[in-house]
């Protein structure tokens, strides 16, 4: 959930706090037997440690806002996908390659959709209003065999929030193809 950089300021801040805290006990345990300027008396040393601590506290509450923060805007994003349908079977039957590729929204819905999609250096622009949870827009259609090398999907779109988002999704056909890899059918439940 958190990234090593936010672990690492979070446990600086609770080390940090433990060791005021620490530091504040014993300096008033041992007082007495500590010479101090008079200036630096126990309710001036407790104000600054407790300056400190709240300055610590204050950090890892900014922390944890960001990460609140990020999982928020996680929450409301659309989470876009390629779904190959409609696949071709050989004689034997084993998938050969597939007829039909959608955009699927797992997420919330995404608005003013611009879809631009490269096909073996073919390109087709398209445009959806929103795309809503689980529903999906045919990007391509055809013949396994029109399909190679690197197909890439752009997609411009805006979030609920009217925030423009970009994703880059693609399927590498020459790759699946070097390492005989076949398509998966995907089964609804």
């Amino acid at each position: 959930m958190f990234d090593s950089k936010t672990k690492v300021l979070i446990i600086v801040g609770i080390l940090t706090f433990v060791a005021i805290f620490l530091s504040a006990y014993f300096y008033t345990t041992m007082q007495s037997a500590d010479p101090t300027p008079a200036y630096l008396n126990a309710t001036t040393v407790l104000a600054i440690v407790n300056g400190v601590a709240t300055a610590a506290l204050a950090a890892v509450a900014y922390v944890n806002m960001n990460e609140s923060k990020k999982v928020r805007s996680e929450m409301v994003r659309p989470h876009l996908s390629l779904e190959p349908s409609f696949f071709e079977y050989d004689s034997v039957g084993e998938i050969v390659g597939f007829n039909c590729l959608n955009l699927v929204n797992g997420g919330t819905v995404a608005r003013d959709v611009e879809i631009d999609i490269s096909v073996k250096e073919k390109s087709s622009l398209f445009y959806a209003c929103s795309i809503g949870t689980s529903e999906r827009v045919q990007v391509w259609n055809g013949k396994p065999d029109q399909l190679g090398g690197n197909v890439i999907v752009a997609v411009k779109y805006k979030n609920i929030f009217n925030k423009s988002l970009q994703e880059v999704l693609s399927i590498n056909i020459d790759s699946l193809n070097a390492t005989k890899r076949k398509f998966a059918p995907i089964h609804k439940s």
